[in-house]
């Protein structure tokens, strides 16, 4: 009596000998693959290990805000006056931040080539601040300027005007640490 189904079946018959094999194979080969992988690459270990430190914890504090004094916006105006127009360089050389500055010394920077953008502003002494935040040690504002007939590309230009205290003190004295114009060119429409 011969053996119809099961094992039998699949051993009396050449080609299905033949799909054992590869099967066989192709599953070795498999497991094969991921017992190298496992052993030639497995990484370097945690990243973060599980250890504490005996330093107290970094906390956030965030800080205060504060209402702006008229202080700042005389300073914020005074900059404009004497830095963005170029007209006093030696007194806006102690207003402004090192940070802003640029590592210029007092010489340098009162021969003009500064790292602040020139602007020939008409309104500077009557250019009203909007206040974006103000805190106890900074403060940024934004001011619109318009420009002399015929010498800007851009006739009026809305202007970042930051502040910080120096030190980061709470009592330092007010500088100006940035001053960055607010405008991007335009993205173009799609002509379709």
């Amino acid at each position: 009596m011969a053996n119809v189904g099961g094992i039998g079946a699949i051993l009396n018959s050449p080609r299905r000998q033949r799909r054992l094999m590869v099967v066989s194979a192709f599953v070795f080969g498999v497991g094969l693959v991921a017992l190298l992988s496992m052993y030639f690459l497995r990484g370097t270990g945690n990243a973060f290990p599980d250890k504490f430190s005996n330093k107290p914890a970094q906390v956030n504090h965030p800080q205060q805000r504060a209402s702006v004094s008229p202080a700042e916006i005389a300073l914020a105006r005074r900059f404009l006056e004497t830095a963005v127009t170029r007209s006093d360089l030696a007194s806006a050389y102690d207003i402004v931040d090192p940070d802003l500055r640029g590592g210029l010394t007092r010489k340098q920077f009162e021969h003009g080539d500064i790292p602040v953008l020139y602007y020939q502003a008409t309104n500077v002494e009557t250019a009203s601040f909007k206040v974006d935040y103000s805190f106890r040690t900074q403060a940024l504002f934004e001011v619109n300027l318009h420009a002399k007939r015929g010498t800007e590309t851009r006739p009026s230009l809305l202007f970042f005007v930051g502040l910080k205290r120096e030190g980061g003190k709470a009592n330092g004295r007010w500088l100006v640490n940035y001053f960055e114009p607010n405008w991007r060119p335009p993205i173009p429409m799609n002509p379709g």
